[in-house]
């Protein structure tokens, strides 16, 4: 109780809020398509600056562009009370993700969502992987290639081929799906040609897919979990750019989310423990999603995402959606946690 009382104190209508975010560029690797990834997080600030709007709630944006000395001449002017993160890079860099919260905390700002520290994490895959199986948490073995030349060949075939730091399925097509040496090398070429970062190699799981939705107001709980429906007979049974980002694709078409997942309660538990030992074995605070895959039983961590997608059609949306959680409780949430730990 106390601490409903003391997070509805802090929550006021003479609040301001600003909405930092990535402005979106073309990249300046990768693929040309890859824009469209970085271009979503202006759905994202318009389904937010309209949920403040009717929480009443003083906003302004603050997009960051190709001068961090005009962001921080915008914060200091409009001078909010808490800022809303939804930066994913910088100068269209997705290694720099982490830059932003920093930033925000020597301007002594309380700022939604995870840490530098847990961004900088879970911005590499690799590290992400090691330091979740100190903890005894399941996760497809793996191995970070910045050339073929380094192939040990000790890892079993299929094998799953994605670029070690970057998110929303970039850089992952069917052709990530190797079954012999040929197609490896062929793929860990693309990835350190086209995005200029090591490549990681892991043993592909067969199984049923989740997504596991956690959000913190006092702990943190996870959400209804959504899986996966892969609508294809055939392998590779994957979430790749196409699935996410192109919905005339055949790919996107058979890729369906279903939430509530339908699970029985132990399967449902082993999921949520496991889920929220990764939430905080790599320092995640306010609201992350974990991805797993399900097979014989064990739960594989394909990757740990904080700050996810938060636009009203994305999979965290969802699942709040699915717990009868409104948007505007969500974002209420996260501005009163970000406020109590000030």
């Amino acid at each position: 109780m106390k601490f409903l009382v003391e997070k509805n104190r802090l929550f006021h209508s003479e609040l301001k809020v600003g909405i930092i975010y990535n402005f979106p560029v073309m990249p300046k690797k990768g693929e040309d398509f890859d824009y469209i990834a970085d271009a979503e997080v202006e759905e994202e600030v318009e389904v937010i600056e309209d949920t403040l709007k009717k929480l009443d709630l003083n906003n302004q944006r603050l997009p960051v562009k190709n001068d961090i000395t005009e962001v921080i001449r915008a914060i200091k002017k409009f001078e909010p009370d808490v800022i809303i993160n939804l930066c994913e890079g910088v100068y269209g860099e997705s290694h720099l993700e982490m830059a932003i919260p920093s930033l925000l905390e020597l301007l002594r700002i309380p700022y939604t969502g995870n840490s530098p520290l847990a961004l900088g994490i879970c911005q590499n895959k690799g590290l992400t992987k090691k330091i979740i199986a100190t903890g005894n948490l399941p996760t497809p073995n793996f191995h970070i290639i910045e050339n073929y030349g380094e192939w040990k060949e000790d890892l079993v075939y299929p094998l799953f081929v994605k670029p070690l730091s970057e998110d929303g399925s970039i850089g992952i097509s069917r052709n990530s799906y190797v079954t012999n040496n040929a197609e490896l090398k062929t793929q860990i070429d693309y990835i350190t040609k086209y995005y200029r970062q090591p490549a990681l190699v892991e043993e592909y799981i067969s199984g049923r897919e989740f997504n596991i939705s956690i959000l913190e107001d006092s702990s943190p709980k996870v959400l209804p979990i959504s899986e996966i429906i892969f609508k294809t007979l055939n392998e590779p049974k994957i979430v790749d750019y196409s699935a996410k980002w192109f919905k005339d694709t055949d790919e996107y078409k058979t890729t369906v989310p279903e939430c509530p997942a339908n699970i029985d309660s132990d399967t449902y538990n082993l999921l949520e423990k496991v889920a929220l030992n990764a939430y905080s074995m790599l320092f995640c605070r306010d609201y992350a999603r974990i991805d797993i895959r399900l097979k014989n039983n064990i739960p594989y961590i394909l990757e740990v995402n904080p700050n996810p997608d938060i636009s009203l059609d994305g999979g965290f949306s969802r699942a709040l959606k699915a717990g009868n959680i409104t948007y505007e409780d969500f974002i209420k949430t996260i501005i009163s946690s970000t406020l109590l730990r000030r």
